[in-house]
């Protein structure tokens, strides 16, 4: 068992307490996508004089302090465990804004509850078709839902703009670090060879190389010569030789000429994880289908989820025996009198520009009264077969299609806070065990988890959990 694998097995089984809990580790502020909060490292300008020892770039403040360098095994799981901690993070803020998009704020009415009161203010209509309240009802509450989905998607839009600026910054940010850190490999090496201490360059080194660890769970080579080669887990170089300089789709800037996608290659640490979040299969030539993984193409997904939402009212009944649509069960009924609308209740394009007509918001025309019925059954009606990027399950009704968005993205961001909850648990367990000089400490290291235990609420089984982590901490960090 990896340290991360002990680790998340003993914080899965403690009952994390709502926020309030007495954790000194969960009192901060929550952490936003962007990967470039850390600052960026200033490179050199000046020209290296001949026969001289280059000047190193200034180290950017690390995600973590580098107290004691660690080396072979452990080190890579505790760079692994930091970099899942930076992903965590960027994933729970992201999930945290969209599930609260989808939630019910004060003054507003959720996507459930407006599609819920329209399909009512329908079937009230049909049965008491004359009352004129009751038309303007199913008026008040067309607008309504249209104007929740209108805000739902710019919602999305607002979001995508946010973490695609992110991700084109973590990148600028990351080609900037690894310039820096061949710099560095280049000053120790120098130091070296004309015997002069490299304890300082190589510590300048260590935060600079937290720092793309951070962003991308970067595996560290430390080679003979001092120097230090960086991969991906999946070995993509990072610096091998020279820096690697990579670019994003979608990024607005030119590429280098030697650029390299980072899309695709980049999966891990905070950058990958932004850059899992605005993925998109569709794009690409062929598509791809969606990824179930709900950290990655959300952007996509819900996407795909407000067009299908939209689409209950905009589409047209499909083929193959599946029921009528609102659209055409409202405009196949025939006007009774000249000054009904005939067809188009709804309006718009897609779930950006979806409204309700304006001459019936304005009164020059009234509804057709005698296609209530229709309509109404139209609504709550099953058997449809509504497939959605995102949704394993297709829906099978127009209630059903919108409570599975809501409850998905709901769902997905309370399991994402509580993954950031065990990865920041995890991350505070390895530092601590850095921290000092010498072989960890497993009986601070008890202590501390003792700690966490309290902090977060013990279950019966925490003494069997907490022995089963040591054990891996001990085979792993042998005194």
């Amino acid at each position: 068992m990896g340290l991360f694998g002990a680790i998340a097995s003993v914080a899965s089984e403690f009952r994390i307490l709502p926020s309030g809990a007495a954790n000194p580790s969960d009192a901060g502020i929550r952490p936003t996508p962007s990967a470039t909060d850390t600052g960026t490292p200033t490179a050199p300008t000046a020209p290296t004089p001949a026969n001289a020892v280059p000047t190193a770039p200034a180290a950017a403040a690390p995600p973590t302090p580098v107290l004691r360098p660690l080396t072979g095994a452990l080190g890579a799981q505790v760079s692994d465990i930091a970099a899942r901690q930076g992903a965590a993070e960027v994933r729970d803020s992201t999930l945290h804004d969209i599930g609260t998009l989808f939630g019910s704020n004060a003054g507003t009415s959720d996507l459930g509850s407006s599609l819920d009161a329209f399909a009512q203010a329908w079937q009230q209509l049909a049965a008491d078709p004359a009352t004129p309240d009751g038309q303007q009802e199913v008026i008040t509450h067309g607008g309504t839902l249209a104007a929740t989905v209108r805000s739902l998607s710019q919602g999305v839009e607002d979001l995508s703009a946010r973490l695609n600026d992110a991700a084109t910054a973590g990148i600028k940010d990351l080609n900037q670090t690894l310039s820096d850190i061949h710099q560095t490999n280049r000053v120790i090496v120098s130091q070296a060879a004309l015997n002069r201490p490299t304890d300082e360059t190589e510590a300048q080194r260590d935060q600079l190389v937290a720092k793309v660890v951070d962003l991308t769970g970067a595996n560290v080579f430390r080679r003979e010569n001092k120097t230090i080669a960086l991969f991906t887990s999946g070995g993509q170089a990072l610096l091998d030789q020279r820096p690697t300089r990579f670019t994003r789709a979608g990024s607005g800037q030119p590429a280098a000429p030697d650029a390299v996608p980072a899309d695709g290659r980049i999966d891990n640490g905070r950058l990958g994880a932004l850059l899992r979040l605005t993925a998109d299969g569709s794009r690409q030539t062929p598509p791809q289908r969606p990824s179930p993984d709900p950290g990655s193409e959300v952007i996509r997904k819900l996407r795909s989820q407000l067009d299908a939402v939209a689409n209950i009212v905009l589409g047209r009944s499909r083929a193959n025996k599946q029921p009528t649509s609102f659209a055409d069960a409202y405009d196949s009924a025939p006007v009774t009198d000249d000054s009904q609308l005939s067809s188009g209740f709804f309006i718009g394009r897609n779930r950006l520009s979806l409204d309700v007509n304006p001459d019936l918001v304005a009164g020059t025309r009234t509804l057709k009264t005698n296609a209530a019925p229709a309509v109404a059954t139209s609504l709550t009606t099953r058997g449809r077969q509504l497939p959605v990027d995102g949704l394993p399950v297709p829906a099978t009704s127009y209630p059903a299609l919108v409570n599975a968005v809501t409850n998905a993205w709901t769902a997905l961001s309370d399991n994402a806070s509580r993954d950031a909850r065990v990865a920041e648990a995890a991350n505070t367990l390895m530092t601590s065990q850095t921290q000092g000089a010498g072989s960890p400490d497993l009986q601070t290291g008890m202590s501390r988890l003792q700690t966490l235990q309290t902090a977060l609420g013990s279950t019966r089984q925490i003494g069997h959990s907490l022995g089963a982590f040591m054990s891996a901490l001990g085979r792993q960090c042998p005194a």
